[in-house]
């Protein structure tokens, strides 16, 4: 049985890339069960990130703290390859846009979820009137230097492809009331845990990946 986290906990979202922890960031759980992932990361959350931030030119890099600086809402379906997050301004007093991220499958670990973010994403109008790719130069180099293959690029962007078509068609989340989501006044802001980023205590993608929960 997945253990599933309850609202309110706090989690760490880590990339793992070549073995090592690529980058973290502590999330609040809105909700975890079996159709849905809901997490969310409020403004003036210290998260860390990595420096030098270009995959496609350093082998090496270490990680700095930062600040992020808009209130965000991540939607993560079991099973697929990308995640939503609305985005606002600091306190929710602006929609900014949707961004779609394009993403390995998170798996669940003792203190979160470990995924890779995979270079491409897509940009969405606040009233869902428009769209774009974003970073395609930077996708484009990951395949010429090696970093995805063609057949691996095609899956990327055809996972990209499909979260268009669901947007095209009204289907969720594009169907949902997301914009007037607010948190529960109660939450404490979330900081990542002691020893996060010790891959020997916490393995990356130990747990089970969250498409499993699909099928119970």
């Amino acid at each position: 049985m997945t253990n599933r986290w309850q609202p309110g906990d706090h989690v760490a979202l880590r990339e793992i890339w070549l073995g090592r922890v690529w980058s973290g960031r502590p999330y609040t759980v809105v909700e975890d069960t079996p159709n849905r992932l809901l997490l969310y990361a409020g403004a003036g959350v210290r998260w860390m990130k990595p420096v030098p931030p270009d995959r496609l030119r350093e082998p090496t890099w270490s990680l700095c703290e930062d600040t992020w600086y808009t209130e965000a809402l991540r939607i993560v379906t079991p099973g697929s390859r990308h995640s939503i997050l609305l985005l606002w301004t600091p306190g929710f007093r602006d929609l900014l846009l949707w961004y779609v991220n394009l993403e390995t499958s998170m798996t669940r670990t003792p203190i979160g979820f470990d995924y890779l973010d995979q270079l491409l994403d897509i940009e969405i109008a606040p009233d869902l009137s428009a769209w774009s790719w974003k970073d395609e130069e930077e996708f484009e180099g990951a395949i010429a230097a090696g970093l995805l293959t063609a057949d691996e690029a095609r899956a990327v962007r055809s996972e990209g492809e499909e979260v268009i078509a669901a947007l095209d068609a009204g289907r969720p989340p594009f169907d949902e009331p997301w914009p007037q989501w607010r948190p529960d006044p109660a939450w404490t802001p979330p900081a990542l845990p002691k020893s996060w980023n010790d891959l020997h205590k916490y393995p990356p993608f130990a747990g089970r990946s969250i498409a499993s929960s699909r099928l119970r």
